[in-house]
């Protein structure tokens, strides 16, 4: 069966236990700040930089997050890792997806199929930037732990 474009919905991995929130507002769920969708400084030839995330395609994708390891050996995402859904993306970004500021993509890389991009344009002003990155962290689901970190 072939893998669809882009499936409903994305993970996102979380570095750092400093990206996590927990909100005793919500029973102490464990929630991200919007520092944990910081955009590469690196900027492509096309004029963005990327975030990088999962699709969601099967249950491989979220394995394949929790197992990354960088090459000193650590796992690359200690702290977990958070699901959003496109269509609320698609949704609360509209005006900037429109406008072309925002975008994303699937870019498979080496040993991850599923892998992908958020996309945000170099000449995306500060102001919206901190929008766009507080937007992701309030739609972004309770953090979901790495089994491998515990």
């Amino acid at each position: 069966m072939p893998i669809e474009k882009y499936p409903p919905d994305f993970y996102h991995g979380i570095p750092s236990k400093d990206f996590v929130y927990i909100d005793s507002n919500l029973n102490n769920a464990k929630t991200v700040t919007a520092d944990a969708f910081q955009f590469e400084e690196k900027v492509r030839d096309d004029g963005y930089r990327e975030l990088s995330i999962n699709w969601n395609d099967d249950d491989d994708s979220l394995k394949l997050l929790f197992e990354q390891k960088k090459e000193n050996g650590k796992f690359h995402f200690p702290a977990g890792v958070v699901k959003l859904e496109l269509i609320l993306v698609k949704q609360l970004l509209k005006v900037y997806i429109e406008s072309k500021e925002f975008d994303y993509e699937r870019r498979e890389i080496e040993g991850n199929p599923y892998h992908g991009n958020l996309l945000l344009k170099k000449t995306t002003p500060k102001q919206a930037r901190k929008k766009i990155m507080n937007g992701l962290s309030l739609i972004a689901e309770s953090v979901i732990e790495n089994p491998n970190c515990t």
